[in-house]
Formats: C-alpha cells, structure tokens, sequence
C-alpha cells in the first residue's frame, strides 16, 4: 500500500497531514478514494417503528447489494452508530464517506426528546465518527454535497414524528458543513419571501442536488401548485430563481419525489393516476417534454447515476431503477426489511 493510498483511505482521520498535501497531491489522494468497487447501498432513513416489532433491529443497519442488480442479494453491511428505535435522518455522501445527518429519540427524566446527531461513515475501514450535528433541529431536510462541502436546506423542526399541520413552517436557514474543520456555520437563507413550499412527509422539503459549484433546489408553491426551481452559487453566496416555473397546465404534478442532475436537471412526480417525468435545460433556462409513465409510489431518498435513477418503491418493497431515455422501470432484488423511507446511494470499498 502507498503513502497516498493510505492517505486516501483514511482522508478526513487525518486532515492535518491532508492541509500539508499541494493541490494536485491534495487532489490525487482523493481521486483514489472513488477507486473501488462501486455498490449499492440502503439506509433506513427514518424509523416510526418501536422496539416491539421485530423489523426495528433488522432496520438498523446499512444494506449492500452483492452480485448483479438483476440476481444479487442485499446483505447487512455495518450497524447504525446508535441505539434508538426512533430517528430521522438525511443522508449525504462526500468524498466517497457518508454522512447520515438528523437525530434520533432518546429516554429523558420526563419522557423522550429528539437528540441532534451526525456520523460519518468510512466504508474502507468499516468505522463510523461521531461529527458536528446541525445548528438547527431538521427533519425531512436535504443536504447535498457541493464544492466540497455539505449544504443543509429546508426540513422542518425535529422535536417529534408527528405530522405537519398548516403551522409547520419550512426552515429558510441554509447550513454549510465544512468537512475538514467539522464546522457549521449559515449561508444565504432560501429566498422564500412571500411564498411557502408544500410539505411532504415522503419526501425530503424541498428536493436538492448539485451541478459543478452550484446546487439546486424544487418546492411545489403552497398557493398557486408552481413548481420553482433555485440555484444557489456556492462562490458568491447567492440564490436566484430559474424561470419559468413549471405551472400546473404545464404538468399535473402535485408529489414530487426526485431532482437529480446529469446535463440537466431530472424531475420525477406523479400525480393520482400516473408519474410524470421532465428535465431542465440550465443552458436554455427552458422545461423540456412532460412525459408520462406507470404510477409507482416512490418513497425516500433516491441517486442517479448516469442515465440512471435508482428510487425506493413501495410497490416494488424494493429499488426501482428508471432509464431516463426510454422511462422504462424494473425492479432491482427486494431488499430484507419492508420499503418505507429508505435512501439509496452507492459508496466504493
């Protein structure tokens, strides 16, 4: 094994000797850390399950799919870092390590309370660190890694797993985890002034990814059902609104459940009767075809790779891949604990 192999395997265990590294030796250690096999992973990302059913145990571990996306087999790849049979988390991954970001429910003198926690998890060595939690309590949020860093948006106060009602409001803060000083700190907040996102409790308020060193961001507006996108510069620390908006005549879409960026920016929702697919053209500044595929409940957090989108499906109680040239769908193994609000990412070791 070389020095930089060993750097790279052990990157943010070591950032003191990392900062000594020059750009392109900086840039070559972390290169190697995407050099493994490529496989697919599952996490329960939020548990409302207790200790009386049997599937909480089962439920706290990361899964990975071993052998071929047709035939293979999940198999429990390492526990969760804690012991609760509550949590809510988001999950993130950065330089091939992954974050799961939220809180979990824990016994206190006058009944339970939501502890904010964060872990990262090295999957070349198998350890899990405790890192810095959020500044703010969030449930149902998303993060996305951007430049380097892992930017927090939206969710909503974790304090219970109760419903939101119509006084539940979304976060406009904007956290940036630096992870090299395991820092929080606030960004440019969400540029909600006079409008609010719809909430979801099966998918993450509002949906996030990244392009190059700007990530974005898709909320359905509560009043008039528009679909509005946001680009946030991660250089200049500032947001702008993409228009159009997509409007209801332009696709009947009241569920969103993925934004995900290849050339463009991906689209999945549905509606009562079918799903809905549609792209973003950054280039153009224009929404491309509305196409309208099977209704398939998608649930969770979801990845794309390539002209790939993987989705958890509770149809499927599995993870549904959808090409996104031809729309076809087909189901991937089932995976050993019941679909209900997984994320799926894939991770090389």
């Amino acid at each position: 094994m070389t020095v930089f192999t060993y750097l790279s395997r052990n990157l943010l265990e070591m950032p003191h000797l990392i900062k000594c590294l020059n750009n392109e030796e900086k840039d070559e250690v972390v290169h190697l850390r995407i050099q493994g096999d490529q496989r697919l992973c599952s996490l329960r990302k939020e548990n409302l399950t207790s200790w009386n059913d049997p599937e909480t145990e089962r439920a706290r571990h990361i899964f990975t799919l071993k052998g071929s996306e047709d035939s293979g087999d999940w198999y429990p790849d390492t526990e969760l870092p804690f012991r609760a049979d509550k949590w809510c988390f988001t999950t993130v991954v950065l330089y091939n390590y992954l974050y799961v970001i939220g809180g979990y429910r824990q016994r206190v003198k006058k009944g339970w309370e939501f502890k904010m926690a964060s872990f990262r998890f090295n999957p070349f060595t198998h350890t899990w660190v405790t890192t810095m939690p959020l500044i703010k309590h969030r449930r149902h949020f998303s993060a996305v890694a951007c430049e380097g860093c892992i930017y927090a948006v939206g969710g909503w106060y974790l304090e219970s797993l109760v419903t939101p009602d119509s006084n539940t409001a979304l976060y406009t803060a904007v956290e940036r985890y630096d992870p090299w000083d395991d820092t929080w700190r606030f960004v440019s907040s969400l540029p909600l002034t006079d409008f609010q996102f719809t909430m979801s409790l099966s998918h993450d308020v509002p949906l996030a990814t990244s392009l190059g060193h700007c990530f974005y961001v898709l909320g359905s507006i509560q009043r008039t059902g528009e679909k509005l996108l946001l680009q946030y510069n991660t250089r200049q620390d500032s947001w702008c609104e993409l228009l159009p908006t997509l409007t209801r005549a332009d696709a009947d879409l009241p569920a969103l459940y993925f934004l995900g960026a290849t050339d463009r920016l991906f689209v999945i929702g549905g509606n009562n009767s079918e799903n809905v697919v549609t792209s973003f053209c950054l280039q153009s500044q224009r929404w491309g075809p509305v196409h309208r595929t099977e209704k398939v409940a998608f649930t969770g957090q979801g990845t794309v790779v390539g002209d790939q989108v993987l989705m958890p499906s509770i149809e499927h109680n599995t993870v549904a891949k959808m090409d996104l040239q031809t729309l076809s769908l087909r189901a991937l193994p089932p995976l050993p604990i019941s679909t209900r609000y997984e994320s799926i990412f894939y991770l090389h070791f």
